[in-house]
């Protein structure tokens, strides 16, 4: 398969929206970051913002409504991150400011969807050895102010107080197993899949991506859409691990993907003599504060793959 790796390579970026260690049994103490190319060139195509020091990340989770909002640093920038879901099916936006990101002050104004100001106390330290380095936790409650409402209200949070934790890296250390981890995860990359795509669509910076690994129980689907506001970055996510539906015709002339929810509608594929190609069809997402969001339509580009 021509594009296969990098197929997998995508996926793999997105593996990385997994919540932070413990997200089981409580809320994780810093949110979920995505990858994204337009969240790490959005800070210096807006101005220049303070460099934090290295080697840290700091900022807190809190539940509200069938959400889960959490602020942290994202380089020299603040994320504010809104998602709903767990490991095998999860949908999210992200929200990039440039501000002040330094391990005990968080501060940033998020444009018309509010802004935050808070700092941290710190209360105790921990430590533990994670994929080979030790991982040095601080704990505590961050306090100020923090202001959002995000797009027709569909999540609103006013708050002064919340626990945080700011994590640094430490000197190198040895882990015979790394308990946090789950490598039946990456079991898609070892499965056959029974076909791939990648449906695409760009403007300027701003761009719209789904990918579809269909491999029986592990299969696949993920939805990436960015945005660039002015000073704003918004990064939006979905992604799914179970059963749906792509298949194509022998000669790769025709497809149709009918993915799991909370994807809706199905997608078409049409390829012609000529090498022109046409995705169609009502197939859309919900991501918190874009319900409905298109994954098809003329400016979108198609690549298929199916093993040989």
């Amino acid at each position: 398969m021509r594009r296969l790796a990098f197929l997998l390579m995508l996926l793999a970026l997105a593996l990385g929206v997994a919540p932070a260690a413990g997200a089981s049994s409580s809320l994780p103490p810093l949110p979920p970051l995505p990858h994204s190319r337009l969240l790490d060139q959005a800070l210096p195509e807006h101005g220049d913002p303070v460099r934090p020091e290295p080697s840290f990340r700091s900022g807190f989770t809190l539940k509200e409504g069938k959400y889960k909002v959490g602020v942290s640093t994202y380089g020299a920038g603040l994320l504010l991150n809104v998602w709903r879901g767990g490991r095998k099916q999860r949908s999210m936006s992200g929200y990039l400011a440039k501000g002040v990101a330094r391990p005990e002050r968080l501060q940033a104004t998020f444009g018309k969807f509010g802004k935050v100001s808070m700092r941290f106390r710190h209360t105790r330290t921990s430590r533990s050895c994670s994929f080979g380095r030790v991982l040095i936790k601080q704990h505590g409650v961050f306090v100020g102010s923090l202001e959002f409402r995000g797009e027709g209200g569909y999540v609103s949070v006013d708050l002064h107080r919340a626990k945080g934790t700011i994590l640094r890296e430490g000197k190198r250390c040895h882990v015979r197993r790394h308990h946090d981890f789950d490598f039946s995860e990456l079991e898609f990359l070892f499965a056959k899949p029974e076909a791939a795509m990648l449906a695409f669509s760009r403007d300027g910076v701003d761009s719209t991506a789904l990918l579809a690994i269909a491999a029986k129980k592990k299969s696949t689907f993920i939805a990436v859409d960015e945005e660039s506001r002015g000073k704003l970055a918004i990064i939006r996510l979905a992604l799914v691990h179970k059963p749906g539906s792509l298949k194509f015709d022998e000669a790769l002339t025709s497809g149709r993907l009918v993915p799991p929810a909370p994807f809706h509608g199905t997608g078409r594929y049409h390829a012609f003599p000529d090498g022109t190609a046409t995705w169609s069809g009502n197939l859309n997402i919900n991501f918190p504060g874009a319900p409905h969001f298109p994954l098809t339509g003329p400016s979108f580009e198609a690549l298929v793959e199916v093993p040989f």
